[in-house]
């Protein structure tokens, strides 16, 4: 039997899973890279002066990457001025936020008010801001009814000290006995945020991430590698530690001092770290 009368072989057609989220094959190889260096502030959020805003852009860029194709619901235990719960609003995903201070809750609600008016239909806003502690979470958020967490914890005390790689001035949050950035203590800090993330791991839907915004820190001679301590407790509650980020923010530090010249070298932190962690599926 001659080559040409063999039956024709069928193409094997590999089907592909059903997407994660909405990026196309270009923005998922962007997103992919491990250093982001093209955050930026706007001018409103620089004007908000909060001693540790994150941007609009970066929240945005976490959502679209790590936000399932129909999730909705969004978390920041730690919400400050409201940068990530603004941002789910205008994305038109739900935003829940606790903050402890009650200046910076105002602020945050001032903000999604401003979008309320802003908008055309004038849509009630889905968002919400709660003026409380990240330990009582559990209280406001129910189990498994959250797709994405991101947030950004207290940076211990160091808010406290003057800043030593610009020498700007201190910004304080507020001094209420529930903020864990007063807590002395490294790892009598690092317990509170167990308890915090430990309500977080339980308000996740199996599978979703929390995405951490954290720096290393320095307290005079004494190196903190805050990123890697707070993925290890993380692991130990639960959680899967899926990956890093690591967000570059030297453009924002045009100000820098040779630290401990001439005597003892020290390193300028302009980076910060996005830890990527996971809830287990199963």
């Amino acid at each position: 039997m001659s080559t040409s009368d063999e039956p024709a072989k069928k193409k094997r057609t590999r089907q592909l899973p059903p997407p994660y989220n909405a990026l196309d094959g270009k923005r998922w190889i962007q997103n992919s890279i491990s250093v982001w260096s093209d955050i930026r502030k706007s001018l409103e959020e620089v004007r908000l002066k909060h001693p540790a805003i994150f941007p609009e852009m970066l929240v945005e860029r976490l959502i679209e990457t790590f936000l399932p194709l129909q999730g909705e619901v969004i978390l920041d235990p730690f919400a400050g001025s409201g940068s990530t719960i603004v941002t789910a609003e205008k994305m038109g995903k739900t935003g829940i936020g606790l903050e402890l201070s009650e200046d910076y809750a105002e602020v945050a609600r001032n903000r999604l008010m401003a979008l309320s008016l802003e908008a055309d239909d004038q849509t009630e806003c889905k968002s919400r801001i709660i003026h409380g502690s990240a330990l009582q979470l559990a209280e406001h958020v129910a189990p498994e009814s959250v797709d994405l967490c991101i947030t950004s914890p207290p940076y211990w005390n160091v808010l406290n000290q003057r800043r030593s790689a610009d020498h700007k001035e201190v910004r304080h949050y507020g001094n209420h006995d529930q903020d864990l950035g007063v807590i002395e203590d490294y790892n009598a800090f690092l317990d509170e945020l167990d308890r915090v993330f430990t309500q977080v791991l339980t308000a996740l839907k199996p599978g979703a991430y929390c995405c951490a915004i954290v720096m290393d820190l320095r307290k005079r001679s004494r190196f903190f590698p805050f990123h890697s301590d707070l993925a290890s407790r993380l692991q130990e509650i639960g959680f899967l530690y899926d990956d890093l980020i690591i967000w570059n923010r030297q453009a924002e530090y045009n100000n820098l001092r040779p630290l401990g010249f001439p005597s003892v070298f020290r390193v300028n932190k302009v980076h910060e770290f996005i830890v990527l962690m996971q809830k287990p599926k199963q």
